[in-house]
């Protein structure tokens, strides 16, 4: 269990005031807070729940905690995954009614920077012109389906992960995950697009397959409404920018500086998830793009953030780069030309 350290405060005898509560109490109270929070939080999600028949917040959070109990981690588990969860669950429905907002649907804006950053070309209608046959679905169709949908498991398994093993890079790591959610929708908020499937439904775009819906009811026909209602409100236009491409780019950009194999592999998953995106004509090629900056943004927030908060316990300092430094009484080595 994580120990909260406290500052050390003057007797009450020598600075003459009231004698402070009895420590039990106080170790009372200190145990007692996490669980009261755990209560507090499963109440409001199980009660959400019911309610909404939203489902995906309570399959975080009941498996996190039961692992948090196994091993101990209850006050860990109310200062990270609750708060988390709550704050998915947030997401969740926020999204939904971030296409309520009045603004119009930006069909062509996104459109037309796409045909110009491509010379009149559109990525989307040229891989599926190119790999795409009716009613006939190859191996690639399936792969890039599970690379969409490892959108819904991928980022939770890795903040798991560095939860259990890393949480000083876990609390700059779920900063920045949570600055680039809000972020990205803000803007969903403010600039709602359709994606390149909608407009080629709305007669912007030649005829558009939609892959990962028919691979989806090829495999079991009730699989797509059963999974996006067990996720959330669905909102089709939250598409600038890209989401699914962000949590891959967060990986790359946030392993990178502590481990260029596990860069590389976060940066091998985000190429492959962006050609699946723009291959399932989900999104657009400068969505993607915009992406990246958010993540990018996300990043350079979180650090700062982080930098200010107070070290975890047997947290190392951040490194510098290495300086070579000289005794006073050592030559300096002077080469010869």
């Amino acid at each position: 269990m994580d120990k909260i350290e406290t500052m050390r405060e003057p007797r009450a005898a020598e600075q003459g005031e009231s004698v402070a509560p009895a420590p039990g109490l106080r170790a009372w109270a200190s145990d007692a807070a996490p669980i009261l929070v755990v209560i507090a939080a499963t109440i409001y999600l199980v009660g959400f729940s019911f309610v909404r028949q939203n489902w995906s917040t309570l399959l975080i959070f009941v498996p996190v905690f039961i692992v948090a109990a196994f091993l101990g981690r209850l006050r860990s588990f109310a200062v990270t995954w609750v708060p988390l969860a709550v704050f998915l669950d947030a997401f969740a429905r926020l999204r939904g009614l971030a296409v309520n907002t009045g603004i119009p649907i930006h069909h062509t804006a996104v459109l037309e920077v796409e045909r110009h950053l491509f010379f009149g070309a559109v990525p989307t209608v040229w891989l599926q012109n190119r790999l795409t046959i009716p009613k006939h679905y190859r191996w690639y169709d399936y792969a890039a389906t599970a690379l969409h949908w490892s959108h819904f498991v991928m980022p939770i398994t890795i903040l798991f992960i560095l939860w259990l093993k890393f949480p000083a890079f876990f609390r700059r790591y779920l900063i920045a995950f949570i600055v680039l959610t809000t972020l990205v929708l803000d803007i969903y908020f403010l600039f709602p697009a359709a994606p390149p499937w909608m407009a080629a439904r709305e007669g912007y775009l030649p005829h558009l397959a939609r892959p990962m819906v028919d691979v989806a009811v090829q495999v079991n026909r009730n699989l797509f409404g059963n999974v996006y209602a067990t996720i959330g409100a669905s909102n089709d236009v939250a598409a600038m920018p890209s989401l699914h491409a962000s949590y891959p780019f967060l990986a790359c950009v946030m392993f990178w500086p502590v481990s260029r194999k596990l860069g590389l592999l976060g940066l091998f998953y985000f190429l492959l998830m962006s050609l699946a995106l723009v291959y399932l004509a989900e999104h657009y090629v400068i969505e993607i793009l915009a992406a990246m900056v958010c993540v990018l943004i996300s990043a350079r927030i979180a650090y700062a953030i982080d930098r200010r908060m107070a070290p975890l316990p047997g947290q190392r300092p951040a490194r510098e780069p290495a300086r070579v430094t000289h005794r006073a009484d050592t030559p300096i080595p002077v080469h010869a030309p």
